[in-house]
Order: structure tokens, then sequence, then C-alpha cells
């Protein structure tokens, strides 16, 4: 862990050999199947309450230890803070962009020359807003309120999921795959993305569609695009699982949710959307299916392929899966093949439905995600921002392989259900 550490904080100063940047990737991933390995040996043997509050105690201290380190891993926290501070000396944060000379006057900590693509206006929803401007009145100037937010969503997040393994009579070591994971440690507080704040929402969601509660899981899938649209993709499995009139109520519910925390920022008209709009249509990193997609298309016409084949393949995966975590994990693999931008901490969304449903290809692309971080290596050699083919085939194929089986095989999320 120390180590680890250590090669994290190394890889952020500019003149730290790239050498780091391969410790830190290779003990992030050997660290990772250790997780996975104790997961799975402890559920076969049986862990009681007690070795779950270990497992949370030791998950909260490692949180603990790496935001007080005062190191970063990236530099999107620094845009977090400042549509916080925007926000909360009541500016619209989506109206005008942080290089915009009349937000001169609230350029008074250094985060605020860090922010990154300055250019663009914010591409964060409202909730995410709100939350932003809650951890800057926390601690101005700094990102310890944001980090606070952070434990409390992931907490919350144990402890939903603590419940609803018991209630299923499933051991409480799955838990392991959330507080012990690298990925979360390290994407969640060096110094963080906002992901691990919806992570409460995407829960609460799923047991209240399992639950057949539509109001409430409409509210909780609204909150979670409202942090980020990724969550939307598990609206179609909703909608099949609870019919057509508890799926419409559930639409209907999250539009109306969605609309009333639009409202007050209405002011920015199509800001609102535009830089959202620019990442959708113009970015491109890491992709699987996309990276070759693009090499025949202009990238315009590339990503509106690949967003025709997603929703189709989300299509197949509602009316193929045999219930809704199955569907939910296959549209979140078809968004995997699809998608022509996956930084790892995209992939922290789907741990929930993992720990209730463990699904071998999805965790072994989770296990590999850090290779992604290798791209820094590329970049300090090269001056590009692009992965080598070796690290996709690597990142990649064993995920693909186990889709791959498991489709031919009819196991994981493509099999029966075996359990609730």
């Amino acid at each position: 862990m120390f180590l680890s550490l250590a090669a994290t904080w190394s890889r952020v100063n500019s003149s730290a050999p790239t050498f780091w940047v391969w410790v830190v990737v290779v003990v992030s991933i050997v660290l990772g199947l250790i997780v996975l390995a104790l997961a799975w040996r402890w559920e076969r043997r049986g862990q009681g309450r007690g070795a779950l509050a270990l497992v949370l105690l030791f998950g909260v201290a490692c949180r603990l230890a790496v935001m007080s380190s005062g190191r970063e891993l990236s530099d999107d926290a620094a845009r977090y803070h400042w549509d916080g501070k925007v926000l909360a000396h009541g500016v619209n944060p989506y109206r005008y962009a942080p290089v915009d000379p009349r937000l001169d006057r609230l350029r008074e900590h250094a985060l605020d020359r860090r922010v990154n693509h300055p250019e663009l206006h914010t591409v964060y929803p409202p909730l995410a807003q709100c939350l932003f401007t809650i951890a800057y009145r926390l601690s101005p100037g700094g990102l310890g309120g944001f980090h606070v937010l952070t434990l409390l969503a992931e907490i919350v997040t144990w402890l939903v999921l603590a419940v609803a393994l018991e209630r299923r009579g499933l051991p409480h070591s799955r838990l392991v795959l959330l507080a012990w994971l690298p990925l979360f440690i390290f994407e969640g507080y060096l110094p963080g993305h906002l992901d691990l704040l919806g992570l409460p929402f995407v829960a609460l969601f799923v047991l209240n569609v399992q639950g057949a509660r539509p109001k409430w899981a409409g509210v909780f899938l609204a909150l979670a695009c409202l942090i980020k649209p990724l969550p939307l993709i598990f609206l179609p499995a909703a909608m099949r699982q609870l019919g057509p009139r508890r799926g419409t109520l559930l639409l209907l519910t999250a539009m109306s949710t969605v609309a009333l925390f639009y409202v007050p920022f209405l002011g920015a008209g199509h800001w609102l959307f535009d830089s959202m709009w620019v990442m959708a249509t113009r970015w491109s990193f890491n992709g699987s299916l996309a990276a070759l997609v693009e090499t025949v298309m202009p990238a315009g016409l590339a990503h509106l392929t690949l967003a025709i084949l997603l929703a189709v393949l989300v299509f197949v995966a509602t009316f193929r899966g045999t219930d809704l975590l199955n569907r939910c994990l296959l549209a979140f693999a078809a968004f995997v093949v699809c998608t022509s931008t996956l930084y790892p901490w995209y992939l922290v969304w789907i741990l929930p439905l993992l720990v209730l449903r463990p699904e071998p290809a999805l965790l072994a692309l989770v296990l590999m995600a850090p290779l992604a971080d290798l791209v820094l290596v590329e970049f300090q050699a090269t001056g590009f921002w692009r992965l080598p083919l070796w690290v996709s085939l690597m990142e990649y194929v064993p995920f693909y392989a186990l889709l791959i089986v498991g489709a031919v095989r009819g196991r994981g999320m493509f099999g029966r259900v075996t359990e609730r």
C-alpha cells in the first residue's frame, strides 16, 4: 500500500521518472488481484459481522490516509472546487467558462489556476454542482470538504449493500470489492473524482426497482444521473422489470426530478449542455471497438455509429437478460464495448451491482483498468495523449475473452438467475 502511494505521489511531479508510473500501475493491479482473491476465498468460507466491521474500518483508514496526504493524481477536483466556488458566490456555473474575465474576482486560491479545460463551460449536472458548493463551503480553497462528502457517500453505499446482502443470505465479504479495491481509493481521493458520490443512489435505485417501488426508484436514478448521466443506461432494464404501468411511473418520476434540479440553471441557455455535447462527440480515450471504428470513419460519424450500436445492444440486453441485475450488467458491458471514452473511474458505477452479482468479465476490466494510467508514460515520451496498442490489448483481451466465454456457455450475466 505505501509503495503504491509513493508511486502515485511521484507521478504527479513532471520531473519524476516514468518508472514510478509503472510501479503504481503494477502495484494497483497486484493489490486488486489480491482483493478479488480474498473476496472469493471469504465467500466460500463465510465471514461474520466482526470480519465485516474490520473490512469497512480498514477501508476507511486507507481513505483517510490518502486524503490527508495532500497529494494529487489528477486535476479534475480543481474544476469541482471552481464550480462550487462560482455557485457559492451566486453565479450560474453553466453561464461562464472559467477563463471568462467576469469571474476574475473569484480567482483567489491556488486550485483556481489548475482548472482543466478552462475554455469549456462546466459539464457536470446540477446535483453535482450542489455537492461541489457544499464541499467548497466546508473547505474554501481546499478539497477536504469534497473528500468528506465522498467518504460519506461510500459509507452509506456500504451500509445499504450490507443490509441488502444480509436480507438475501449473501456473504458480507463481497463488500471487499467496494472497500479495498485500489480503483476506489486512488481514483476517489488523489484528489478524487465525483463518480463515487453517485454510488449510494445507484445502489438504492437497484434495490427499489427490485422491491417494485417505482417512485423511489425514479428519484434515485435521477439523482445518480444528476451527478453523471452514465446510470441512464440502466433505465430500460428497470422499466422492463417493473412492467408498463410502473415503468412509466418510474420514467415520469425520474424526468420530473431531473427537471426540478435544472430549473434554477435555465438562464445559462444552450451552455447547460454544450460542453457535454463536445465531450460526447469529440473526445476519445481508451475505447476498444471505438478505436477501430475511428480509424475508418471521421470522429463525428464514428461516435454517431457507436451511439446507435449502443442503443441496439442495450435494447437486446433489456429483452435477453434474465432479471434486473443481468440486464443492467449486460447494458454496462455494451457501454464498455461501444464507448469512445473510458477512464478508469467510470467503472466505479458498476461496482454496487457487482457486489450483488459478481460478473467475471467486468471484474477483469476493473482489475486491469489502472493500465490506462500508462498514458502518462506515452505523454512524457512523445507529448501525445494516447495509449500504446499493447496496453489496450492487455486491458481489453481478458474482458472480451470472458465476455465471449460467458455468452457461449450461458454463464454469468448471460445465464439463468442462481441467486436473488
